[in-house]
């Protein structure tokens, strides 16, 4: 679990084929690489962001499978799908946001 309360949280990475994570902002943000450390087949990522960020960075061609919701707060998926990994991600942002984007 990654947390950040009043402050960040870096781009620790996860083991390969990982199968479940949790990433929660509060008054903070915090950055994830995923670009070393792909998913397993049956991956979730829970992303909570309050009063802060979180940034999601996939390999290119990650589908991307997105749920929750965002109240004065926004998720933003700026990845086109491919024939890559599928990433559950289950986002919830009040007032704060949570991206997912490519390298680079």
């Amino acid at each position: 679990m990654n947390l950040a309360l009043f402050g960040g949280f870096g781009k620790r990475p996860y083991a390969p084929g990982w199968s479940q994570e949790t990433a929660v902002a509060v008054f903070g943000g915090g950055e994830i690489d995923l670009t070393a450390a792909p998913p397993g087949p049956t991956a979730r990522l829970t992303a909570v962001a309050v009063f802060g960020g979180i940034e999601i960075t996939v390999p290119e061609g990650t589908r991307v499978a997105l749920s929750g919701f965002g109240i004065f707060g926004g998720r933003d998926v700026r990845v086109l799908p491919g024939d890559g990994p599928e990433l559950r991600l289950r986002g919830y942002a009040l007032f704060g946001g949570i991206e997912v984007r490519p390298p680079g």
